[in-house]
């Protein structure tokens, strides 16, 4: 057998060749890993970057509460192919979720990335934001690049195999090249060595020199991108802005410039302009002819302080205006400054296809900055009532406080309609000659939270300011009707010509009316305090509730409106006499033969009289000397909660 043996050459052709395997697969695997690296944190920067370009944004639809613009910014930015999903998170709760079609809930196929979303202006976290980014760039580098370096690496090989006695010289330019990578970054390019040399080194160099080129134009590429979104944003966000603080009619500043003016001033004054009966030219001309007013209006405003450095005009809503005086005049200046306004106003035309339209304003005025708009709307609202042109306001008046015991009792309604502490309460009328009662009145009370009973006197005028009037009306049909459902009695139930007039009211009576079955013991006693000239209207609800056995009567007869032509135009059956007039019917003479003319006149016509609040034995006995029909009041019986006939 002979002895198998290998030269020395080939043995360090072998070593070296392995040696050189080794290291070509150390340098392979060594910059894997940078590429990964390097590619890794290009996409954690480009999704960083989204978030850092989108997050004022959503901090600030999210400050403001204006969440369909969260939606468009999502929408805009779902449309990014690398952009999976994105999610807004407030109070630990995802308020917005988009998710592409190529979203995939497989870790491997995207990272995620957060970013705290802070309140503008302020340090303050008001929520978080996910991005849910694709991996799919980053794989295909990868891939592109490891297909790369198989291919350098199966060249290597060859190459060593082949010419094996350089691995010595090739061994060193190689350090070079790996030294030099390791100061490689995505966005700054490195210098390779010997990219000059032809021979393998510089292939090799050249090799990486090209793949660092593609990696910094993709880089640039991506920064570009990136640069084009942020401007994109950059430009929404100024647009947002001018509309926020913007009217879009007249392109005045709005009411919320005009409350961030007003924080920047420790002095001034302010004058609220409405346009009177403004509603009246958009209901006869049209829209297009108010807007048109409000336009030259707002240009004549523009004309008129041109010149007032310290003058700020602003459009606040529809035909509301603000004069903001940055620098606060003497307050007969002030003063005369609206006056003639005022005045101006009055002798100005507006035209509209050829139609001349003329306006009137009316002026409240705040002469101090603190709380300046909510003094001048009150001023104003003042003058409104009191049918002036001007006012100025005026602590003294105490009307903040009207207003809020106003917006107090609104609530208190509206809460106790809400959790049905809406009830009727229930007072007798007598028959004058048997004594014995002959109907109920259903009186409204609500009970609040100590189940303390509120007459409506606290809560009826604030109920028809709050349109929370029908349903009160509503309660005390549905509840009265299906009280009497059952009791053999007659019950009568107050409408003001309001309700009348409300077809869905009237609807809803006849429901229950119909429901309970008290078509002939219902009585709908009509406020005649209220003055009724709708009589048309008036008089086909009479007839429509009579067909179906109803009766009618007239609350409050005599209390200043009354006439006694309602008692020939309308068919009714029951008068109840003012109270203002039976008070002091024993001592009052004057009171006596009103009464009396009434009943007389009544009984003539077969309509039945009643006596309202009869307080005392002795207004009672002169009640039944004049003749009056029936009686109620405190003395007979004060409202229950329970009726009983006995």
């Amino acid at each position: 057998m002979k002895q198998e043996f290998k030269s020395l050459s080939t043995k360090i052709v072998l070593s070296i060749s392995l040696v050189s395997l080794l290291s070509v697969v150390v340098i392979f695997n060594v910059f894997e890993r940078i590429n990964k690296q390097a590619f890794y944190s290009i996409e954690m920067e480009k999704a960083d970057l989204v978030l850092k370009t989108i997050e004022p944004l959503v901090a600030l639809n999210i400050y403001l509460d204006m969440n369909g613009k969260i939606d468009d910014t999502l929408l805009k930015l779902i449309e990014n192919p690398n952009i999976l999903a994105i999610k807004v998170i407030k109070d630990d709760k995802i308020i917005k979720e988009m998710k592409s079609k190529d979203y995939s809930s497989n870790v491997n196929d995207s990272f995620k990335v957060e970013k705290a979303i802070l309140q503008p202006n302020s340090q303050k976290q008001i929520g978080t934001l996910l991005l849910v980014y694709s991996t799919k760039n980053y794989k295909v580098l990868i891939d592109k690049y490891t297909t790369l370096l198989i291919e350098i690496l199966i060249a290597l090989v060859l190459f060593f195999l082949l010419f094996s006695l350089y691995v010595k010289r090739l061994l060193s330019p190689l350090r070079q090249i790996a030294k030099a990578l390791k100061n490689f970054s995505p966005n700054k390019k490195v210098h390779l060595p010997l990219i000059e040399e032809h021979n393998e080194i510089g292939l090799i160099s050249n090799a990486l020199s090209h793949m660092q080129e593609k990696i910094l134009e993709y880089s640039k590429e991506q920064e570009d991108a990136n640069h084009f979104l942020e401007d994109k944003v950059n430009e929404k966000t100024v647009e947002l802005r001018k509309q926020l603080y913007t009217n879009s009619l007249t392109g005045l500043p709005n009411r919320l410039s005009l409350l961030n003016e007003i924080s920047n001033y420790t002095d001034g004054a302010l004058l609220v302009i409405n346009i009177d009966d403004f509603k009246e030219i958009n209901d006869f001309f049209g829209h297009i002819a108010g807007d048109t007013v409000l336009i030259s209006f707002a240009r004549t405003l523009e004309n008129m302080f041109a010149n007032e450095d310290d003058v700020i005009l602003m459009h606040l809503s529809g035909d509301e205006f603000a004069l903001l005086f940055t620098k606060k005049p003497l307050l007969n200046e002030f003063i005369q400054i609206a006056q003639k306004l005022i005045d101006n106003v009055e002798k100005m035309v507006f035209y509209h296809e050829n139609n001349e339209l003329s306006i009137r304003i009316t002026i409240g005025g705040a002469f101090q900055i603190e709380g300046a708009l909510e003094k001048a709307d009150i001023a104003l609202k003042s003058a409104k009532q009191q049918k002036k042109s001007f006012l100025l306001y005026d602590g003294k008046h105490n009307v903040e406080k009207l207003y809020k015991n106003n917006i107090e009792w609104g609530k208190k309604l509206a809460k106790a309609i809400e959790e049905d502490r809406i009830a009727p309460y229930f007072q007798p009328i007598y028959d004058n000659v048997s004594n014995k009662i002959v109907s109920v009145e259903s009186l409204i009370r609500l009970i609040d939270n100590g189940n303390t009973v509120i007459s409506p006197y606290e809560f009826l005028t604030i109920a028809k300011k709050s349109k929370l009037y029908s349903k009160l009306t509503k309660i005390m049909v549905q509840k009265s009707c299906k009280y009497f459902e059952d009791i053999d009695c007659d019950f009568s139930v107050n409408l003001s010509v309001e309700d009348i007039l409300d077809e869905a009211t009237i609807e809803y009576i006849k429901h229950n009316i119909e429901k309970y079955n008290v078509s002939k013991k219902i009585i709908f006693e009509i406020l005649e305090t209220e003055g009724i000239d709708n009589y048309q209207e008036v008089s086909t609800f009479i007839s429509e509730m009579k067909a179906l056995g109803c009766r009618i009567a007239i609350d409050d007869f005599g209390s200043g409106y009354s006439s006694f032509e309602h008692l020939l135009r309308l068919d009714i059956d029951y008068i109840k006499i003012d109270g203002s007039l039976i008070k002091h019917l024993d001592t009052d003479p004057n009171a006596q033969i009103v009464v009396e003319t009434i009943v007389n006149f009544a009984k003539k016509l077969n309509i039945i009289t009643i006596a309202e609040y009869v307080h005392t034995e002795a207004v009672y006995i002169k009640a039944k000397e004049l003749k009056i029909d029936r009686t109620q009041g405190f003395f007979l019986a004060e409202p229950q909660a329970e009726f009983s006939l006995s």
